[in-house]
């Protein structure tokens, strides 16, 4: 846990610990250098109807104004929730970022809100409502695709896809948690970017599932530094970068899992373990496919099929020129 952290209360410091039936729950705010859109997110915390309420607006050590608004925000706060304000002294990646703020959140359940997202006002209420029954220990919503300047965009919902494959999945930006299951993960030593990805595994592994509501209950900002946003790369070179790192980070997830897996043997499901490492192993060839061989390359197909990325493993199984080539073909072809 970060030690270092400045946390200051604002608010209601006085909240009943809360009922069975409507326990106390942390609405926490997780803020790095968003400053363009840090005080839309504040206002949808601050609108939360559910109660009682406990808001977290943490910082994780930002390089821009982003706390600076964040603090003139809590200064002026006449709200009825308690609100704790916290600046992170070192940057610790988002998913150490989540985990170290579960350590000092009050509710037993957490809601999660990105920086440059807006929460609806009735967001916590609908998640907490899904937590029926002990083994769901995440939830997440549908939502609304809006852009940088805040306009609507048309969007296909592929999380009720996602959800079907596998009911551990949980859509990160619209998630809430169960606070132990977070508190009971180790804080990583390295950055680790997909928070989501590491709770869908770990709850695959634990046997436990997620909830998912069909409600839209955020306003999901689409920006030119989203990382799945192939569409604003200038060319298929940069388009490719960017998956790369995707890969990558999805590896660095992937990589903590397992490694926790195998240190605590009595919790691990060995369907999931094994569906867990195919992934990973496909992965740590996918992210250098332009630097394979060709017999390396028939072997990232055939990984690529067991781990269900058989059209991701095909399209780059005949090497970077083949791959470009095709590309650029389909381009011309198909315009967009």
């Amino acid at each position: 846990m970060d030690d270092t952290a400045v946390l200051t209360s604002y608010g209601n410091t006085d909240l009943p610990e809360g009922t069975a039936e409507r326990p106390l729950v942390t609405f926490a705010l997780f803020a790095y250098n968003q400053e363009k859109y840090i005080r839309e997110a504040v206002e949808g915390a601050f609108s939360q109807t559910y109660s009682p309420l406990e808001i977290v607006l943490s910082d994780d050590c930002s390089s821009d104004r982003t706390f600076a608004i964040m603090r003139e925000m809590a200064q002026g706060y006449e709200g009825t929730h308690r609100l704790r304000l916290r600046q992170g002294r070192e940057n610790r990646g988002v998913l150490g970022h989540v985990l170290t703020v579960s350590r000092t959140a009050l509710g037993s359940i957490l809601v999660v809100a990105a920086g440059d997202d807006v929460s609806l006002p009735s967001r916590t209420a609908k998640l907490v409502a899904a937590f029926s029954e002990d083994r769901i220990v995440s939830a997440s919503s549908d939502y609304i695709l809006i852009s940088e300047q805040g306009a609507l965009l048309p969007h296909d919902e592929w999380s009720a896809k996602w959800h079907s494959r596998n009911n551990a999945w949980v859509h990160g930006a619209s998630a809430a948690y169960r606070t132990g299951f977070l508190t009971a993960l180790p804080i990583p030593e390295q950055n680790v970017s997909y928070e989501d990805m590491v709770f869908s595994d770990m709850a695959s592994l634990s046997g436990m599932v997620s909830a998912r509501l069909t409600d839209k209950l955020i306003r999901y900002r689409h920006h030119t530094t989203n990382l799945w946003n192939h569409s604003a790369a200038p060319s298929m070179v940069a388009a490719e970068e960017i998956a790369r790192l995707r890969w990558q980070r999805a590896l660095e997830a992937k990589r903590y899992c397992i490694s926790l897996a195998d240190r605590n043997q009595s919790s691990k499901k060995p369907v999931a373990l094994k569906k867990l490492k195919k992934e990973y192993d496909f992965l740590r060839l996918l992210c250098r496919w332009q630097d394979l061989s060709a017999t390396q390359r028939a072997v990232l197909l055939l990984k690529g099929i067991q781990a269900g990325q058989a059209r991701t493993a095909l399209a780059r199984s005949f090497g970077a020129s083949a791959f470009f080539f095709l590309k650029q073909l389909k381009a011309r072809v198909l315009p967009r």
